[in-house]
């Protein structure tokens, strides 16, 4: 391709050829030599950089190291600096002058030292090298696509990019747990269980002595307490307490709801971080660690235990749901075309050109027949020369006249343009007027075909420019990359432009897979929030069920989910809380703040009326940005209001089911959590 500077040569060029050939022709020869001499120099270098760039870019090849801690890993963590390093070379013959070679950069993760690109000539056999630091604020999945490559020629007439795709992911798990993190570990009793014991107040196995009673036939000899008995002149047996594991069981919700926001900084890793710190707490404490992940129409459980791979395995898990994006649902076709098509630009420029991916011009012609009315119109195109055929053929004898009324309106018809034709025809020779007037009665006789065909010949043109032609160009060569991705062919193109759905779902699986989020609707036609997803509280009810009939005693159930907005269709979920709280076991409801929403402990909507009121200038009332301004805070402190509301129901309707609900705002620390669960711990003990 043409550089700026290759064109603005190419014209001087042009112009210095036109010149001594047209102009100084008959005076001197220079500027034509000089020209000639210019252009054959010009098409010697385009040759050059064609041959050069075909035989290196071609073979070019990439190898990158992910180093974290001085070490290759295949996984990160987040909040830990990790070091890139790229190497480019090529196996060809020749020497690339000018290249330069950037890496694309990950989504979610900011540059802490380094450059990404660098500007180097690449020999043969030579490589490149591009290091690089890097650090992911957040869990989830990072995505290397490729590297960009720009190469040119030492004089800066032409050019040429290509992306040299090497994709690979890598999870960023969770940190882990400093001092914030650790348990406590104070002796409540005389005697402390080994680790990843605790002692239930029931008669079981254990070394604590829970209480003295009568004997019963059955009881085993080394049960008796002989000094008691002495005294009361009867069999005394003692019961000792039973010792039974911790079992710790994390709820996680996954659902659209909380996978909105910006990446790394969604309720979903929020609530994924909580999960992570307090996993790695119980296990510090040998306590067996479980997570179940749900949304509103499945769920996944990994069973309880204490290993450490068992561990790796929940922060992997907590890892990929942490990179999960909303469902693009609703999201018009056209807004997922503007994200899709400069991305799939970028990462498949030989696929995307012009000259591999374009769109015919017959395909940009709008058909008039998918519209009811242009069956009219085809009918009025149609219409009069068939009836100008028909009357020939009935004057002839080949064809009856037509019945009934049919027959006067279309002889009034024929008769009314033969009259008008007649009137119109000049009076010269007869022969002439009868060809004059035969002539014009055929042109008022078809003139409804004319101005029909007219008009369908506008309506279809109309397809070859403007906004339509440009989405459907785009949308075109989106569907081509994506049939050669999957293998469909020919007719999968086809039904990716004409079937909105499945070009959506299909254009949203291309975004999510290379890690990009598009803006997605809140809110449907009819003014209700999309994302409320009532049908999890089913399904979390539902697994929590399933995690009581698999229990023992002393199971501690910790769900951390979008709840607030759920209301009546949280019955499911108190009924599983009150079967929990049956069975003994405690349930303790995380549920995440917004941070945009102000804590429902204080009223802001009255402060503000407060001293901050002032008086109003008259002007204020016609001003559209005060006004709106004004409107805009009546609508935020309804809908605050409106959610603090909602969350005292949802917390008074798990309170009274036995669950401990509370809310983790943006900036709380994990330790909070912590205390509260060891609050629980502290419960289990003393009941």
């Amino acid at each position: 391709m043409l550089t700026s500077r290759g064109w603005w040569f190419l014209i001087v060029v042009v112009f210095l050829l036109a010149l001594g050939a047209f102009a100084l022709a008959n005076y001197t020869t220079v500027p034509a030599i000089l020209g000639v001499t210019l252009f054959a120099w010009f098409v010697y270098e385009w040759v050059q950089f064609q041959v050069r760039s075909n035989a290196a870019v071609s073979r070019l090849r990439v190898r990158r190291l992910v180093l974290q801690g001085g070490r290759s890993t295949p996984m990160l963590w987040a909040n830990v600096p990790f070091e890139v390093r790229v190497r480019v070379r090529h196996d060809g013959l020749v020497t690339i002058g000018y290249a330069v070679v950037e890496d694309r950069l990950p989504a979610g993760a900011d540059v802490l030292g380094g450059a990404a690109d660098e500007t180097a000539s690449i020999a043969a056999g030579e490589p490149v090298d591009v290091t690089y630091t890097l650090r992911c604020p957040a869990p989830g999945v990072l995505r290397f696509e490729g590297v960009k490559v720009r190469v040119a020629d030492l004089n800066g007439f032409f050019y040429r990019r290509v992306f040299v795709r090497d994709p690979i992911e890598f999870l960023v798990l969770p940190p882990l747990v400093n001092d914030e993190g650790r348990q406590r570990a104070d002796k409540r009793f005389n005697t402390l269980p080994p680790p990843g014991i605790h002692r239930l107040r029931r008669p079981g196995s254990g070394d604590e002595l829970l209480d003295l009673r009568d004997y019963r036939p059955g009881d085993p000899p080394k049960m008796i307490a002989w000094k008691p008995s002495a005294k009361k002149d009867k069999l005394i047996t003692k019961e000792y307490e039973n010792d039974v594991p911790v079992r710790c069981v994390l709820f996680l919700d996954t659902s659209d709801g909380v996978r909105l926001g910006p990446p790394g900084n969604t309720l979903l890793t929020r609530m994924a971080g909580v999960a992570a710190v307090v996993s790695q707490a119980a296990a510090a404490n040998r306590d067996l660690v479980g997570l179940t992940t749900f949304d509103d129409a499945s769920a996944a459980a990994v069973k309880p235990a204490r290993t450490q791979t068992h561990m790796i395995g929940v922060l992997r898990k907590l890892a990929e749901v942490s990179a999960l994006q909303p469902g693009t649902k609703g999201v018009p076709p056209e807004h997922l075309t503007r994200r899709a098509y400069p991305l799939a630009h970028e990462l498949y420029p030989e696929l995307m050109a012009k000259r591999a991916n374009t769109t015919p011009l017959g395909r940009l012609w709008i058909p008039l027949l998918d519209k009811w009315w242009g069956w009219i119109v085809l009918f009025v195109v149609v219409a009069p020369p068939a009836l100008a055929v028909y009357k020939f053929a009935n004057i002839l004898g080949i064809l009856p006249p037509l019945p009934g009324v049919f027959q006067k309106v279309y002889q009034s018809w024929m008769s009314g343009t033969f009259d008008t034709a007649v009137r119109l025809t000049p009076r010269v020779n007869w022969v002439m007027r009868f060809g004059l007037a035969l002539v014009i009665w055929w042109s008022l006789l078809c003139l409804p075909t004319v101005l029909a065909g007219l008009f369908w010949f506008v309506h279809g043109f109309r397809g070859w420019f403007g906004l339509r032609a440009a989405e459907l160009r785009k949308r075109k060569q989106l569907s081509a990359l994506f049939c050669l991705q999957d293998g469909t062919g020919p007719d999968g193109i086809e039904r990716y432009v004409h079937d909105d759905e499945a070009y959506a779902e299909r254009v949203a699986a291309f975004l999510q897979h290379h890690q990009l989020r598009c803006p997605v609707p809140l809110y449907d036609e009819a003014g209700r929030y999309r994302f409320r997803c009532p049908q999890k509280a089913e399904v979390l009810a539902g697994e929590m069920v399933r995690a009581v009939g698999r229990a023992r005693d002393n199971e501690l159930y910790v769900i951390l989910a979008d709840l607030a907005e759920l209301g009546a269709d949280l019955e499911p979920l108190v009924r599983a809380c009150r079967v929990a709280r049956a069975r003994r076991h405690h349930v303790m409801v995380i549920v995440p703040w917004p941070a945009d929403v102000p804590a429902p402990d204080g009223s802001p909507a009255a402060a503000d009326d407060g001293p901050r009121r002032k008086k109003r200038h008259p002007d204020d009332f016609f001003d559209p940005a005060i006004r709106h301004k004004r409107v805009s805070k009546i609508v935020l402190d309804n809908l605050t209001r409106q959610y603090h509301e909602q969350f005292r129901t949802m917390r008074r309707a798990l309170s009274g089911a036995g669950a401990t609900v509370m809310r983790v705002d943006d900036g709380d620390p994990v330790r909070l959590v912590l205390d509260r669960l060891d609050r629980l711990r502290g419960m289990r003990s003393r009941r």
